[in-house]
């Protein structure tokens, strides 16, 4: 298995806020039914994270599982970030 690198920093910005859509569009839709705006916003914020993974893919799976983790990690600077401005204003 290849080591992989550390994506660059507006890639990393870029998973973030399509993973931020991509729930916010996701709660929007269980809360008030499918529309259409809901779920524009969803597939753009779907076509976001895809794209970086897909041109730096070299197949099925390294795409796949590229997918996933840049999901999760859009997930994980988010929190990243809310618990960094928690610290700071008790700091």
């Amino acid at each position: 298995m290849k080591k992989r690198k550390d994506r660059p920093p507006k890639i990393k910005a870029l998973n973030a806020l399509c993973a931020s859509i991509l729930l916010c569009s996701l709660i929007y839709m269980l809360v008030d039914g499918m529309k259409m705006v809901a779920l524009g916003i969803m597939a753009t914020s779907v076509v976001g994270l895809v794209t970086p993974v897909v041109l730096s893919g070299e197949g099925f799976m390294d795409i796949i599982t590229g997918l996933f983790e840049a999901v999760f990690e859009g997930i994980a600077v988010i929190f990243e970030s809310i618990a960094d401005f928690i610290s700071g204003i008790f700091s």
